[in-house]
C-alpha cells in the first residue's frame, strides 16, 4: 500500500474536491455497454464534471448533488441574504432619519427574521450546507 501524499491546498483540480490527499489508488470494475452509458448519462444529469466523481460521490455518500449543484444553491442563499440585509439597511435609514417604528417596518423586520431563520434551517438539514 502506497504512503498517503498531502496535497499542497486541497481542491487543487479545480473542483469543490475537499480531499487533503491525492488520489493514488484505482478501483476497477467491469461493467457492460448499456451501464457505462447510464452512468455516464447520469453523471451528466446530474452536472458532475466527470464519472470518477459521480462514482465517487455516489459511492462515499449515496444521493449527494454536484458540487456545481451545490455551489449554486449556495449562491443562490447568498442572493437571498445579500437581499435581506439591503432591506435591513434601508429600514435602519428609515429608522435613523428620525421615523418612529411603525407597524409596517415592524412587520417587514419579522418577516426577515423569519425568512433567515428557515435559510438557517435549510441549511442545517442540507449535507452540505447548501439551502
Amino acid at each position: 500500500m502506497k504512503e498517503p501524499i498531502k496535497k499542497k491546498k486541497p481542491g487543487q483540480a479545480g473542483s469543490d474536491d475537499t480531499s487533503e490527499f491525492l488520489r493514488q489508488d484505482r478501483i476497477e470494475i467491469r461493467v457492460n455497454h448499456h451501464e457505462k452509458k447510464r452512468i455516464k448519462q447520469l453523471a451528466m444529469e446530474k452536472e458532475f464534471e466527470t464519472v470518477a466523481q459521480y462514482v465517487r460521490c455516489q459511492a462515499m455518500k449515496p444521493g449527494t448533488e454536484s458540487p456545481n449543484a451545490q455551489r449554486q444553491a449556495q449562491y443562490a442563499c447568498m442572493h437571498q441574504l445579500n437581499r435581506m440585509g439591503t432591506n435591513i439597511n434601508q429600514i435602519a435609514r428609515h429608522l435613523n432619519s428620525g421615523v418612529k417604528l411603525d407597524d409596517e417596518v415592524l412587520l417587514t423586520l419579522v418577516q426577515i427574521m423569519e425568512h433567515a431563520e428557515m435559510l438557517c434551517k435549510a441549511a442545517e438539514t442540507t449535507p452540505t450546507g447548501a439551502a
